[in-house]
């Protein structure tokens, strides 16, 4: 190769990797070079489930997955904050999109202004947006299981941290972040599995490596390709050994801080905002579902029976899912299989649940109210 040839080559690599370098911090740019496109908090919005692009084996595309449908906070029937009946903080359980996510089928189904917030802090959120209104109010903090240790291990955050920056310290702080991507190695990785050139052939050696010699990753360690219905894959957090797994013990002591914590975020809201919270704790898959790849029910480190019991010695009132999943779990599909959440069946257990927790804490007045609305037609679905 001649210097012409090879100072043209240099060129073309040069632009080629300034190219992917911009792309990795203008979403546009990265979209445009990937097979399926990545919809800003739509993970959902894929072909296939969630785990499948965690090791993307052919065997685990599941497919008929319904499509998703618009986020409720998006949508013009969210109403602001202040005006809300009922106020629900969550994760991605109450924002999954697969069907008509849960805070609107809630506000449909009580005829109630529903208010959701993606956030898993209140008092930090509550704070930050000036929430002032002394009504009182029903609130339920969702938490999935696999988060639940991260998120109550420690006293939650009371008020909101404003940003006391300058604004040239805020500029150049913004100037680093877009020059120095906190998460650059994983929207890279993320280019290398899915973009036009790569996707086929990546999946088509992970499928390979899967065939041959059992190779899966890490991140979806446990599964199973047996069943006639659907393919199983389950994430590595659901079923480890730490505090946010299946198998984790979790010693009396360190069930009653995670309490402690609950009631001091519950009496800060009462205090605070006058606000009456509900605790719902999702089941992981695995918790429900462990019996697909033949694990021990006895092996489950108890955690949610345990919060069950701790909450209700405290008089917190709790969302009870958990033995419902159990009794339904060989009827129904609950959980997509290569998904950590839950299917329409799933929901309309939480749902009905949740409606007959709220019909059994309000205030009387308001208790008739909920009554009406747990009798009405509509409702005949989740009853």
């Amino acid at each position: 190769m001649n210097d012409k040839t090879l100072k043209w080559v240099l060129y073309i690599l040069g632009a080629f990797c300034f190219f992917i370098w911009i792309s990795l911090r203008i979403e546009p740019l990265f979209n445009l070079m990937l097979k399926e496109k990545i919809v800003p908090e739509y993970w959902e919005n894929t072909r296939w489930g969630e785990l499948y692009y965690f090791n993307f084996i052919k065997d685990f595309q599941e497919k008929n997955l319904p499509p998703c449908t618009t986020k409720y906070r998006y949508s013009e029937k969210h109403p602001p904050l202040e005006q809300a009946d009922i106020i629900l903080f969550g994760d991605s359980f109450f924002d999954f999109t697969r069907m008509t996510t849960f805070p609107e089928q809630l506000s449909d189904s009580l005829n109630k202004k529903v208010h959701y917030v993606r956030y898993d802090k209140p008092m930090e959120y509550l704070d930050q947006h000036n929430y002032s209104n002394r009504t009182p109010k029903l609130m339920i903090y969702e938490t999935a299981e696999r988060f639940f240790y991260t998120r109550f291990a420690n006293e939650q955050p009371d008020s909101y941290a404003h940003d006391k920056r300058n604004l040239l310290r805020k500029a150049f702080d913004a100037t680093v972040g877009f020059l120095f991507v906190h998460n650059s190695e994983m929207v890279l990785d993320q280019l290398l599995c899915r973009s036009y050139l790569t996707n086929d052939i990546h999946s088509s050696i992970n499928t390979m490596k899967f065939k041959w010699f059992g190779y899966i990753t890490d991140q979806t360690p446990v599964y199973s390709n047996k069943s006639k219905d659907v393919p199983w894959l389950f994430v590595s957090t659901e079923v480890s050994k730490d505090p946010s797994g299946f198998y984790y013990r979790h010693t009396k002591e360190e069930i009653e801080k995670y309490c402690d914590h609950i009631e001091s975020l519950s009496d800060k809201l009462k205090e605070r905002y006058n606000l009456q919270m509900a605790f719902m704790i999702i089941p992981s898959k695995f918790t429900i579902y462990c019996n697909i790849v033949d694990s021990l029910r006895s092996s489950y480190g108890n955690l949610i029976p345990e919060l069950y019991r701790e909450l209700d010695e405290r008089g917190i009132p709790v969302i009870k899912i958990y033995d419902d999943y159990l009794s339904e779990r060989d009827n129904k599909l609950l959980y997509f299989g290569t998904d950590t959440h839950w299917t329409e069946d799933g929901l309309q257990i939480a749902l009905k649940s949740t409606i007959r927790k709220i019909d059994s804490i309000y205030p009387r007045n308001y208790n008739a109210q909920l009554n009406s609305a747990m009798e009405s037609p509509n409702l005949d679905n989740v009853r």
